[in-house]
């Protein structure tokens, strides 16, 4: 039983996972309306997150050098 699974069942699980990250990458270059969309949703998180900095530093003006400390 180890022996099929050395010599069958490794290679076959190998070569199935080489060739469905091939087809993911196929789709991903091949869409460029995915890549717009997906740096569409960054920068937005972006906007949203630097909004969340602001309001906080309002709030609480020391409360980054204090995550930075805590993170360190």
């Amino acid at each position: 039983m180890a022996i099929i699974s050395i010599f069958i069942v490794l290679p076959a699980m190998v070569l199935h996972y080489m060739s469905k990250n091939k087809e993911i990458a196929a789709k991903a270059a091949g869409d460029p309306s995915m890549n717009a969309r997906l740096i569409e949703i960054a920068e937005r998180l972006e906007r949203r997150i630097e909004a969340i900095e602001t309001l906080l530093d309002h709030e609480s003006p020391g409360w980054k050098k204090a995550h930075d400390r805590r993170h360190v």
